[in-house]
């Protein structure tokens, strides 16, 4: 466990404050997990279109666990439901393409077109959506708890 440290999820009082919490972890996987995510392997992924979908699309490279988050990569045309994350931030990275991310900002509406190579972290505790009509492949990581999903704008 020597030198095996992380950032302490929980968002606590003194990390507003900008106190930084750190607590050793131990590992509970024992073999290194590669995926292949090179704009070569990203452009053969196939992107589905949710307009299609009644059920959320299968990850490219199968879910991942990571310090309380489950990760994947989606490809995918169109918009997928709202989301809220009560028990932390999302992050999303673009591999391809380009989706209009939507977040819910003290009862405003704030757009941002992100494209490949742009990395996004969604604040915990903020409704937000992506747009893709042209389609957009993303890695991400979502808290594993603590998620609402809705198809309706949130009316904040």
């Amino acid at each position: 466990m020597i030198g095996c440290w992380q950032l302490d999820p929980c968002r606590t009082h003194a990390d507003r404050l900008g106190i930084v919490l750190w607590r050793p972890i131990t590992r509970k996987q024992q073999t290194v997990i590669v995926h292949d995510l090179n704009p070569e392997s990203v452009s053969k992924m196939v992107q589905v279109d949710l307009a299609t979908l009644n059920s959320e699309p299968e990850s490219e490279i199968g879910n991942f666990n990571f310090h309380g988050c489950t990760g994947g990569v989606s490809a995918f045309r169109g918009r997928p439901p709202w989301e809220y994350h009560s028990a932390g931030d999302e992050l999303l990275f673009v591999l391809a393409g380009q989706s209009r991310l939507t977040v819910i900002e003290k009862g405003n509406s704030k757009v941002r077109t992100l494209s490949a190579g742009q990395l996004a972290i969604v604040p915990q505790g903020h409704w937000h959506s992506n747009d893709a009509p042209t389609g957009v492949t993303m890695l991400w990581l979502t808290p594993t708890e603590g998620n609402e999903h809705s198809w309706n704008e949130p009316q904040i």
